[in-house]
């Protein structure tokens, strides 16, 4: 924190005072005036209410859809190309995250991330259900650090706000399609006009469909990390029957089927089902497998949101409604050989409902009140373990429940001219069940059943009181400084796959943060820059037993670093923009966690030492540069756009075996566009240089170090037009 405090006081002491611009309500619409200067005004939701992004004293990245595109970021695993901080990855069809340290690989029923997703003010639980394509997206929001006071139990490290467009009155829309290697076609069309005087509506729908895969399936001939389908449909229903009513309704849906999770024993390694094979080759993205590694998913859900003035107040209420089903399948063994299978099928279903009262956005003393409702069912129908070299297929059928009930209250008083101080609390009373737990033993191939074996029905309540502490101050119209303490939590449950075990607890953590947001050059550079000091206790940790992911609480971390972005015009026609962040993520003592060896093949040790290690997933530094050149030309505008993505590397388990080494992928865009803006053509490329990322990592009970890869180099063309 020391350095921290020393770079802030340092850019601090040489910021330049200018005028600061209005700012509006929407996103949409943060554009600065035709012909100004300086930097957009840029609006975010991060204190539950709409302020410009420069006023609140929370460290905040925002993106809007037009960067989201040139960056060539499509779906919610590609965030981290212009958010830095924040690493995303698949793991086995589900997402799993890191923000500043704070991250999880654990997957399965119930498991929640503590970097939490909300669509359009719609929290999203399932892991499962949140590997989204990004389509309609206005905004992206990444608020980093605990957010337990506004937004509860489920943002231990902070969370992700995607808001998607209004619908216009207007009739309008655009439709794009394109094609790129690996035979990929894709194609969106979004569609918005006025049903009548009070009512707009939006549809947009996307499709994606792989030809050919990554790599081949040496086993079987057949492709691997490929798409078959992937399709997603959301509208947005507007109606206004007020200047002081607005009510929301919002429904969409989602379908994949992939191949994306080709198991691989990593280059190098023993599998230790076959351990007299010796070290496996790099077979690059191929794999070789008996049994086909598949993911087969879809998701969906409504909203309805309605907003009212009263008087000099706001009222809003959320009610959402959330559905899915993943079913993934893959060969446990990893070999050509029909020896081990894992097939699980798991439902989530969801309801949430949010109230919420606020003052007006301007005076002395703003203040919002909260109260929050989830009631949520998650299960394994079945959990199916194929050991065929054993002679025993092992079922899981199991349930688990969660309801919550929170109350919350923010305030900030400007306790003197530019200076304010905010307080806000919350507390959460969190109920936990897991029932109708069975497992069944069935003799292979005589298919003759062992007697079932049923877990008890077991229940545990959390209750938590979280809070949050602020001062900023404003020293001029350029530069706003603040200090600021935020306890979060993350609630505890079962470990559905494996009935009658132990809960874990939750986990806490305890943030210091000091931050900087400046405006300079005539708001012609834009630099925030934040340091933070976790202390992080029970931190839930991943266990593999009988080949399903548990959960297990590890121990204590210290957690600090610094991060930056930054937004820059250059000329009137050169835009730079990107990030940098540093942490330092360690646990403290951490005896009896799993270990595996370097080399694999040996059976995995349960009482290893893991002090001192690197938390999953989380990397030292992490940074990103964007350029975005606009030329105009005689027939219209020409668009380029460069980015680049450094990683400094991530261990994706706790005893730091298997690392991902520093790597960085490089991207690149060419867009015209026509003279009225209705037509537009591109080219793009993303991980130019070809690099081989581990997607998703782990060490199995028999020691093998599997996985699978992210994507290899891709590029392709796109057309739009726009009505």
């Amino acid at each position: 924190m020391l350095k921290a405090a020393l770079l802030i006081s340092s850019i601090l002491c040489g910021s330049v005072p200018v005028m600061a611009q209005s700012v509006s309500a929407d996103p949409a619409q943060n554009a600065a005036p035709s012909g100004a200067a300086g930097l957009e005004d840029i609006v975010v939701t991060a204190q539950r209410r709409s302020q410009n992004l420069q006023d609140v004293p929370v460290a905040v990245a925002a993106v809007t859809g037009t960067q989201l595109q040139s960056a060539g970021v499509r779906d919610i695993v590609d965030l981290k190309l212009a958010v830095p901080t924040l690493n995303l990855t698949n793991s086995n069809g589900y997402l799993t995250t890191s923000l500043r340290g704070i991250g999880s690989n654990g997957v399965g029923p119930g498991v929640e991330n503590p970097i939490a997703t909300y669509i359009d003010g719609v929290y999203y639980a399932s892991p499962a259900a949140s590997l989204l394509s990004l389509n309609n997206v206005a905004q992206v929001e990444v608020l980093k650090g605990p957010q337990g006071t506004l937004f509860g139990r489920n943002a231990t490290g902070g969370l992700i706000q995607v808001t998607t467009k209004t619908p216009s009155s207007t009739t309008g829309g655009q439709f794009n399609i394109g094609y790129s290697n690996f035979d990929t076609i894709t194609a969106n069309g979004y569609v918005t006009g006025g049903i009548s005087g009070i009512l707009a509506a939006d549809l947009v729908v996307q499709y994606t469909h792989q030809g050919t895969g990554w790599g081949q399936n040496i086993a079987s001939g057949k492709d691997v990390y490929k798409i078959d389908h992937d399709v997603a449909v959301r509208s947005k229903w507007l109606l206004t029957p007020s200047d002081d009513t607005t009510i929301t309704l919002i429904g969409d849906y989602a379908d994949t089927h992939n191949s994306m999770n080709p198991f691989v024993v990593f280059p190098g390694t023993i599998n230790g089902v076959v351990p007299a094979r010796g070290a496996e080759p790099d077979r690059g993205y191929d794999s070789n497998s008996d049994y086909p590694n598949l993911v087969d998913s879809w998701s969906g859900g409504g909203s309805i949101k309605w907003e009212q003035k009263l008087d000099e107040l706001s009222f809003i209420s959320t009610t959402a409604y959330r559905k899915s089903r993943s079913d993934v399948n893959f060969d446990y063994d990893v070999t050509e050989l029909p020896l081990r299978v894992i097939i699980s099928r798991q439902h989530d279903k969801q309801f949430s409902q949010e109230f919420q009262l606020s003052s007006k956005s301007s005076g002395k003393f703003t203040w919002v009140l909260g109260a929050f409702y989830f009631n949520a069912t998650s299960d394994f129908r079945p959990f199916d373990l194929i050991l065929n070299d054993a002679g025993v297929k092992i079922t899981v059928n199991a349930k688990q429940r969660t309801r919550s009930l929170a109350g919350y209250a923010q305030g900030t008083y400007e306790i003197f001219p530019d200076t304010n101080l905010t307080l806000g609390g919350r507390y959460t009373s969190d109920k936990r069940n897991t029932y109708d737990g069975t497992l069944d033993v069935f003799v292979i191939p005589l298919n003759l059943q062992q007697p079932t074996v049923v877990a008890p029905d077991r229940e545990k309540s959390y209750s938590k009181f979280t809070f949050r502490a602020s001062l900023d101050h404003r020293f001029s119209d350029a530069v706003m400084a603040y200090a600021s303490f935020n306890r979060g939590f993350k609630g505890g449950g079962f470990t559905t796959a494996q009935p009658g075990t132990d809960p874990y607890r939750p986990e806490s953590i305890d943030a210091i943060e000091l931050g900087l947001k400046t405006d300079l050059l005539d708001r012609r550079l834009r630099i925030n820059i934040a340091g933070f000091h976790y202390d992080y206790s029970d931190i839930q940790i991943q266990v593999l037993r009988g080949g399903s992911i548990g959960i297990i609480n590890g121990p204590s971390a210290k957690i600090y670093g610094i991060d930056m972005d930054f937004q820059a015009i250059v000329t009137d026609s050169l835009r730079l923009s990107g990030g940098l962040g540093w942490t330092h993520s360690r646990f403290g003592r951490f005896v009896g966690c799993q270990v595996g060896t370097p080399i694999g093949g040996t059976p995995v040790n349960v009482a290893g030492d893991c002090s001192g290690n690197q938390l999953p997933l989380a990397s030292d530094w992490l940074g990103n540069l964007n350029a975005d050149y606009t030329v105009p030309l005689a027939s219209g505008s020409l668009n380029l756009n460069g980015n680049i993505y450094y990683n400094n590397g991530f261990f994706p388990e706790s005893d730091n075996i298997v690392k991902q080494k520093a790597y960085a992928q490089l991207g690149a865009s060419i867009r015209w566009t026509s003279e009225n803006e209705r037509l537009t053509l591109s080219a793009f490329g993303k991980n130019l240089t070809n690099r081989r990322v581990i997607n998703f990592e782990s060490t199995t009970a028999d020691g093998s170090h599997s996985g699978f890869f992210a994507a290899p180099r891709t590029y392709g063309i796109s057309a739009g037009v726009k009505f």
